[in-house]
């Protein structure tokens, strides 16, 4: 499963509700990038293919590849300030091979 905070949940909702089509999920992809590392994009799509699996997390319905749910499965997103004024969208995912655990 994949987890959406609380903080994350009310930016997405927020955006979703902008959208003037309402066919439109949100979709989250992860990718491979040299070196193993892990790279995540989030928008709006609303084609769904054979490949795909929609997620409805907190009334929030995800469309995710199934080759993407692989290595996010576990993960949480998270909507952090990471410098004065900058907030942005975070990605916890321990099977990212450069995942650190968030220190309080």
């Amino acid at each position: 499963m994949i987890n959406i905070t609380e903080e994350a949940q009310s930016i997405f909702k927020r955006e979703i509700a902008k959208e003037e089509n309402k066919n439109f999920k949100l979709r989250i992809a992860a990718m491979k990038k040299d070196g193993d590392s892990f790279q995540y994009a989030v928008g709006f799509d609303e084609n769904i293919t054979k490949n795909d699996k929609v997620l409805n997390i907190n009334d929030i319905e995800i469309i995710i590849s199934n080759m993407s749910f692989e290595m996010c499965d576990g993960m949480t997103i998270d909507y952090v300030e990471l410098e004065k004024n900058k907030f942005n969208f975070i990605f916890l995912n321990p099977k990212d091979p450069n995942y650190v655990e968030p220190k309080e």
